[in-house]
């Protein structure tokens, strides 16, 4: 294909696009807790800082194809969004609050993960089925992980907990 030559479809705007299993978790949690996200959004505004953030970078990303006459046609775009550079500049530095949210709801997450089940006594989930959540290559990391986010092992952290 040359320069000159028309692609067939536009580049996603958006890196990142989940597989079949986490739309299908994204899915279930958010018919779950649908009662729960306003709330939380009332509550703590920086838990809606990440879905703001997209929404500045997919109006970013329309008004990048909508330039290009190239994507224009292609993506369905019939006018060129406005500019809006400040709203980049202010995502931009609201990247920070979005990355501390998450390191906190991650630690806040792995901790409830070995907080004792009130039924069984043990831990709500082992490491094994932590690193498996967590995309890491085992036990081990899980571990690590956990103590880098909540702090040391104790007895019932040991991941000697017995369930599969």
């Amino acid at each position: 294909m040359t320069n000159t030559d028309k692609p067939t479809r536009p580049p996603r705007p958006v890196p990142y696009v989940m597989d079949e299993e986490q739309a299908g978790l994204l899915a279930r949690l958010s018919e779950d807790y649908a009662d729960a996200v306003q709330e939380i959004q009332d509550r703590t505004p920086h838990a809606s800082v990440v879905a703001l953030l997209h929404a500045v970078h997919a109006h970013q990303a329309q008004r990048v194809f909508a330039c290009d006459p190239r994507w224009r046609e292609t993506a369905g775009i019939t006018e060129v969004p406005e500019d809006r550079a400040d709203d980049v500049a202010a995502a931009l530095a609201l990247l920070q609050v979005a990355r501390d949210d998450l390191e906190g709801l991650e630690g806040a997450l792995l901790l409830a993960a070995r907080t004792a089940s009130t039924r069984t006594g043990k831990p709500l989930l082992t490491f094994k089925k932590i690193a498996a959540a967590l995309g890491v290559e085992s036990e081990q990391a899980a571990q690590g992980r956990y103590r880098r986010k909540v702090g040391n092992l104790n007895g019932t952290d040991s991941g000697l907990d017995g369930t599969p």
